[in-house]
């Protein structure tokens, strides 16, 4: 990946030299939150800061973190489900690596992670404690037990940090409606995409043809982890209906994840094996973006929905369900459609919509392409999160009442007075 030039027009007002910063990342996949991580840790290494990653190691994410000359933390026991004694093991090396090392900032993601980091980085008294809320580990889906029990627990460890992010409003919402926080802990970043990566990407030709996609094929494409709730099925079904109908489309399904098995049965059960296509995990996300005519995100539950910023900045038209964030994102019948989650009669209808008409389709991406260029860039994400990890007021921090900076930045705090 390319570095990112940033715009450092405010970053004059706060100096992150001299700063250690831990991410803490339950799994080391490159999804919407762990992309998130990477730009926010190489945007602050770019402003003087030298950031680390503590993750579960052997996978693509700290291939990057590593191939980005950043450090890595492994901590071989971090799993995404309940797992009680990997939980109280994962527990003691975070433990033991935030006692050997001095760090100013932990910024933790996702909710094992998050649950684990800040109760650790709490109990070694680090100064200042961050949270990305990416996304809840309670949903509607649950059963009652499993969503009071994760909310009692995100609510416990609210109160083991100084700010919590969240990453679109529907998710604030949320938040402040299952009292997870006070509203004064909560701020609102949306997560930042490299806007010029996707926007100046040319369509490869010879890549379609290599895919096996043809002049006249339509490209519906879904890029997302291969997981529970993304929707794959929902979308497959919808497909079949398209070619029933005697539409020529071509669905991608890019990523890699466990459900890859079974979603390639579901191909070959509903008969549409010579039209859809799995690329697996593709690292030039913008490159296969660039193959798209419509992008798909059918999910049941969404924190956010990164490729649907990375959809809008490539100028391409969105058909996704409204859940979570994905309402903010996706101005219906603007920049895409919004449908609801598992009706495959509506996500095929608003898909046959964009399918026919190819003038709809244009102006749709063209007005989400002015939407993300606007207010979904990287570098002002980056920007906000460095905001957030300014010290509160006579250089305290609300829960801890002490504040540890390195002498490159006391220097500078002294310039300004703060």
């Amino acid at each position: 990946m390319r570095q990112i030039q940033y715009n450092n027009r405010q970053m004059d007002k706060f100096s992150l030299a001299g700063l250690r910063i831990l991410h803490v990342h339950t799994l080391p996949i490159v999804s919407g939150s762990g992309i998130n991580t990477f730009l926010t840790m190489q945007g602050s290494r770019d402003c003087g800061a030298e950031p680390a990653l503590a993750c579960a190691p052997e996978g693509r994410l700290q291939e990057l973190i590593r191939s980005a000359g950043m450090q890595f933390h492994p901590i071989r026991n971090f799993v995404s489900e309940l797992a009680p004694l990997k939980d109280l093991h994962a527990l003691w090396q975070l433990d033991r690596l935030l006692a050997r090392e001095r760090f100013d900032i932990v910024h933790t993601h996702n909710s094992k992670a998050g649950f684990l980091g800040r109760l650790t980085a709490r109990k070694n008294r680090v100064p200042i404690i961050i949270h990305t809320v990416h996304g809840f580990a309670f949903h509607e889906e649950q059963n009652f037990f499993y969503r009071r029990l994760f909310i009692v627990l995100e609510r416990a460890a609210a109160r083991w940090c100084d700010r919590m992010i969240v990453i679109s409003q529907p998710m604030m919402d949320w938040a402040q409606r299952e009292r997870i926080a006070p509203p004064e802990k909560l701020v609102k970043i949306y997560s930042g995409i490299e806007v010029e990566r996707f926007r100046t990407q040319p369509v490869p030709a010879e890549l379609k043809k290599r895919l096996g996609i043809g002049s006249e094929d339509t490209v519906i494409g879904v890029v997302s982890k291969l997981w529970d709730g993304k929707g794959h099925e929902v979308l497959m079904e919808a497909v079949e209906q398209l070619l029933h109908r005697g539409h020529r489309v071509k669905l991608l399904i890019v990523g890699e994840g466990y459900l890859e098995q079974k979603l390639k049965e579901k191909v070959k059960r509903l008969d549409i094996e010579t039209s859809v296509i799995f690329t697996g995990f593709w690292s030039n996300v913008p490159e296969i973006t660039a193959i798209l005519d419509i992008s798909a995100l059918p999910s049941f539950y969404e924190g956010m929905g990164r490729v649907v910023l990375e959809a809008m900045a490539a100028s391409k038209p969105v058909v996704a369900t409204r859940v979570g964030g994905l309402t903010e994102l996706v101005e219906d019948q603007v920049t895409g459609y919004l449908v609801p989650p598992g009706d495959v009669d509506v996500l095929a209808e608003r898909l046959e919509r964009l399918i026919t008409r190819p003038n709809l389709r244009r102006e749709m991406g063209e007005q989400g392409a002015r939407r993300v260029r606007k207010e979904h860039s990287a570098a002002k994400m980056v920007e906000m999160i460095h905001e957030v990890y300014r010290p509160h007021p006579q250089g305290q921090s609300s829960r801890t009442g002490f504040y540890r900076v390195g002498p490159e930045l006391q220097k500078e705090e002294s310039k300004l007075g703060n």
